[in-house]
């Protein structure tokens, strides 16, 4: 099984209101906004990560075929290279 995008930067940009699922073509899909999390771990074995850590986004579900996509927040960092910098070079 695949495992979702680490960072803000390999998710797709925001579509907009009214987006297209690339499924089966459908306009239109709910949005919720996600706050970002560590990795997930088995409660009774803490060596066993069950899914990585995910960024913040916003999670996407189609209203005709249901399935799920994550996009960017429009105040996401395009790129590690473009996130915010501390005067001093080092990160905020």
């Amino acid at each position: 099984m695949a495992q979702p995008p680490a960072d803000a930067a390999v998710l797709p940009p925001f579509s907009g209101l009214e987006p297209t699922c690339v499924k089966c073509g459908w306009i239109g899909a709910t949005l919720q906004f996600r706050p970002a999390r560590g990795p997930l771990v088995l409660p009774w074995n803490h060596n066993r990560v069950v899914d990585v850590a995910r960024p913040e986004r916003l999670a996407r579900h189609c209203t005709s075929c249901g399935f799920h996509w994550d996009e960017a927040p429009l105040d996401a960092p395009s790129s590690p290279e473009t996130a915010p910098q501390a005067e001093d070079g080092q990160a905020p």
